[in-house]
């Protein structure tokens, strides 16, 4: 048992050596990695408790046994190991950084770090860049028997997210067959894209959509949308958009008519994280048209996003899609309703 304690003792030592090591005015102790400081907030990885973070103005004491980044309140960049001594009054929070990479140690008090990051992170003093992150997902069913059937689609959307706008882009595709015979085809393209006003809630969007469907008889639809939305609220685990704008849409039909159409286009966006394991989302669209009241368009799609390994980012989507055509050609329902589950690999 005294062998035991002792080798713990030693591992405990061996890692305080080798841990950022950061003292609160509480007198309490964190031996961990220190990752950043930044808006106040110091964020530590420990072994004991993961990440945590804590308020910056607590640190009295601070000591790292790597390299760091930092950028003081009056602009100064220092880069190097840091470690804490009294001042020559006797008070605590004078932070030397040693070990310098370009220039000799430099004094500094903590209260004068505005950021602190590591190597890898990205310069939070620098404006907040674009970021790409997007997803893949697939679904095939089947059956055999007394009938044959077969379905498959695939879909991939990628997203360049900015500090003030977002770009969009999305392609997919459903195949279906019954007896050898295809009764499912079907064909979507788009992109679309929104820039905040002013850096508030508001913003304006554009966006454009091609689509395929020789099955119900629509040979060709392009979709044009342009006008302003609005956020309710936009947190990072949930989010509620509202749109109001004008639309262009024309259509080509299997028998040879055609039908172009100006009008309105409004729309409900709802997003929200569940927890650590799920995300619900359910989308609503009205596209009237100016020429004739009676033709008009209704979408609405709601998904349930599951884990199924936490570990990666691999999804189970399960969810209903319906879309509502006033006018379509002749012997064609209006309303198609599809219900799906797929595979969604997602990516950033």
């Amino acid at each position: 048992m005294k062998k035991f304690l002792l080798s713990l003792t030693c591992a405990l030592a061996a890692f305080a050596l080798y841990a950022d090591r950061l003292t609160l005015a509480d007198g309490s102790v964190i031996n961990g990695t220190l990752k950043s400081i930044t808006g106040g907030t110091a964020v530590v990885t420990t072994d004991f408790a993961g990440e945590i973070k804590i308020p910056a103005d607590k640190i009295v004491k601070l000591n790292t046994v790597g390299a760091v980044e930092i950028a003081t309140e009056d602009g100064t960049r220092v880069t190097g190991k840091i470690t804490t001594r009294e001042a020559a009054t006797g008070t605590e929070g004078e932070a030397v950084a040693a070990e310098t990479t370009a220039q000799n140690p430099v004094a500094l008090p903590l209260t004068n770090i505005k950021y602190l990051w590591t190597e890898g992170m990205e310069d939070p003093t620098l404006p907040p860049k674009r970021k790409w992150d997007g997803e893949f997902s697939v679904d095939i069913a089947g059956k055999t028997g007394n009938s044959e059937k077969f379905n498959g689609g695939a879909g991939i959307i990628a997203n360049l997210v900015g500090p003030v706008d977002k770009l969009k882009l999305y392609a997919m595709a459903n195949y279906g067959r019954e007896n050898h015979n295809t009764n499912t085809k079907k064909y979507i393209g788009g992109v679309d894209y929104e820039r905040k006003l002013n850096e508030s809630k508001a913003n304006w969007y554009a966006n454009y959509e091609i689509e395929q469907q020789t099955t119900s008889g629509l040979r060709l639809r392009n979709a044009f949308g342009a006008g302003l939305g609005y956020y309710f609220f936009e947190e990072a685990n949930t989010s509620l958009r509202f749109r109001a704008g004008l639309t262009g849409v024309t259509r080509k039909y299997t028998d040879g008519s055609h039908n172009d159409a100006t009008g309105a286009e409004a729309s409900l966006r709802y997003e929200r994280d569940i927890q650590e394991w799920g995300k619900w989302v359910t989308m609503l669209t009205y596209q009237p048209t100016f020429d004739n009241i009676h033709d008009y368009r209704v979408l609405h799609e709601s998904s349930l996003d599951i884990p199924v390994l936490f570990q990666y980012p691999l999804s189970l989507r399960l969810g209903i899609l319906n879309e509502y055509n006033s006018r379509t050609a002749q012997g064609a329902d209006r309303m198609d309703t599809s219900y799906f589950a797929k595979m969604v690999f997602k990516w950033k």
